[in-house]
């Protein structure tokens, strides 16, 4: 696999978790918009300063604004970025520890050469040199992966 292909992989691992985040804050958002017990007195009948049925109202808003779409393209979001990471994650568990370090280093914590090779307790050219290695074996543990073609083809999209 080319190393732009693992680099973008490592920097979607990064970035996996802040847009599990975004995705859960607009589900919650969603939620709480439309949820038809919210105001509701302690005999858990809704209330409002409305007249009418405030839940159906609120239960025909969401249908006219597609609310439980979106609702389903979240949670099939968040299924396949959790997929996603653990998959990656058992990919970089594959590796010799001190690849998997150099690519948790420099992709996932965004650590300058210099800190990483301080890190490592090596000079800056070996960071460098196993880097590349490391890179070079993440790649062909990633190519194992069934779906590799859609999770580089995702990486490549995301927002890094």
């Amino acid at each position: 696999m080319r190393y732009e292909i693992v680099k973008h992989i490592a920097l979607y691992y990064k970035a996996i978790p802040g847009m599990l985040r975004l995705l859960k804050q607009e589900r919650e958002e969603l939620e709480n918009e439309y949820n038809g017990l919210r105001g509701a007195e302690t005999a858990g009948m809704p209330r409002g300063s409305s007249p009418g049925k405030p839940t159906e109202t609120l239960g025909l808003r969401a249908a006219e604004n597609g609310i439980g779409d979106r609702l389903a393209e979240i949670e099939a979001k968040e299924r396949t970025l959790t997929g996603d990471a653990a998959n990656i994650r058992a990919c970089l568990d594959t590796l010799n520890g001190k690849y998997k370090q150099v690519i948790a280093l420099r992709y996932v914590y965004g650590y300058s050469w210099a800190k990483t090779a301080i890190k490592i307790n090596a000079p800056d050219s070996t960071a460098r040199s196993w880097e590349a290695k490391a890179m070079k074996r993440f790649g062909e543990v990633l190519e194992e992966l069934p779906g590799v073609d859609d999770l580089a083809a995702r990486a490549s999209r995301a927002r890094t």
